[in-house]
């Protein structure tokens, strides 16, 4: 399953992203993956086997709505602890709100809760340079967000 990636690319390295795509004649996601795997390739076995855990234990994927009931807002997705992922977040207006799905229960709030009941996240590095913060053991401040 293919997960859009929204992120802010510099002007030379998007015209390179695409000078590449043209001259191996992919598209500039395929061009993309096959950069972050050669990257990924060069690093040390320790940093690949962390990274490689990372993956494993995200075991993130987008559900479709419709398999959620009405009620499920387009921006939900299932991970394996309570998660929050910056592509799926910002794109959001400040009243629109987004579903975690982890095996612990189903969270739910607006991007405008978001910001207010989880400041820590917003201002930490994991969140803002690579996208993803998740809790190790459930937080009491996400409780009244559970919806199941």
């Amino acid at each position: 399953m293919r997960i859009p990636l929204n992120v802010l690319v510099l002007p030379d390295t998007k015209f390179a992203i695409e000078s590449l795509a043209a001259m191996l004649q992919r598209t500039p996601a395929a061009v993309v993956d096959l950069m972050s795997t050669s990257y990924l390739a060069t690093l040390p076995a320790d940093s690949r086997s962390a990274i490689e855990g990372l993956k494993a234990a995200a075991a993130f994927h987008t559900v479709a709505p419709s398999t959620l009931g009405a009620s499920a807002p387009p921006a939900t997705y299932n991970f394996s602890r309570l998660c929050f992922r910056r592509e799926v977040i910002e794109p959001l207006g400040q009243n629109d709100p987004f579903r975690v799905v982890t095996p612990v229960g189903t969270f739910q709030m607006t991007k405008s809760e978001f910001y207010r009941e989880f400041k820590n996240v917003v201002g930490s590095k994991s969140y803002s340079q690579n996208g993803i913060y998740h809790y190790p053991t459930l937080p009491a401040k996400a409780e009244p967000f559970r919806i199941s």
